[in-house]
């Protein structure tokens, strides 16, 4: 029962504090960050490092940033889209390499009341690690089973929805099969 609401929790938006991804060397990643409404008309951001412990002092750098709403904007591997109907921007990586691991903070500007941060820890494995990895599970695992990478972005409104909805009925089916 504690799994259940612990995963519940974790689900639910503001709950979740980080975001993880992991990507191949060579290839690209994309991150969905969500933001509160209220803060549509501000400008976007995607920064490497950590998030700064007081507002107006920067602890990471900025890698993209913009205030153009519902249009692709790029800066060299980076591009960013902010969804104002859907209140998430996106950010694109490209042509990553192992240096790329590490945090990373998706941003809106709130100006003078600090800025509201969500943490992306990205994970970027070389081939030699990928092929390393598919090689050893080989044995091990039928190509059913074989371990995939995959990238973890937030859970958006309506999924959020569907997921709390499948728990709490599983909660009462299973409830009810207890009495």
């Amino acid at each position: 029962m504690k799994i259940i609401w612990t995963f519940t929790l974790m689900m639910i938006p503001g709950v979740l504090s980080s975001i993880s991804v992991t990507g191949y060397s060579g290839g690209g990643v994309t991150i969905t960050c969500r933001y509160d409404r209220k803060y549509t008309a501000n400008e976007k951001y995607f920064c490497k490092g950590r998030k700064p412990d007081i507002p107006q002092i920067e602890w990471c750098s900025n890698l993209i940033k913009t205030e153009t709403k519902d249009e692709w904007v790029h800066s060299g591997r980076f591009s960013l889209y902010d969804d104002t109907t859907a209140n998430i921007f996106n950010v694109i990586i490209r042509d990553l390499s192992e240096q790329d691991s590490g945090t990373y903070q998706c941003a809106a500007d709130i100006s003078w009341i600090g800025d509201s941060y969500t943490e992306v820890n990205l994970n970027v494995i070389s081939e030699a690690v990928s092929h390393r990895i598919s090689t050893s599970t080989s044995s091990s695992f039928s190509s059913a089973e074989s371990p995939m990478i995959t990238s973890v972005s937030p859970v958006t409104g309506s999924s959020l929805i569907i997921i709390v909805s499948v728990l709490l009925l599983l909660i009462i089916t299973h409830h009810e099969f207890i009495i």
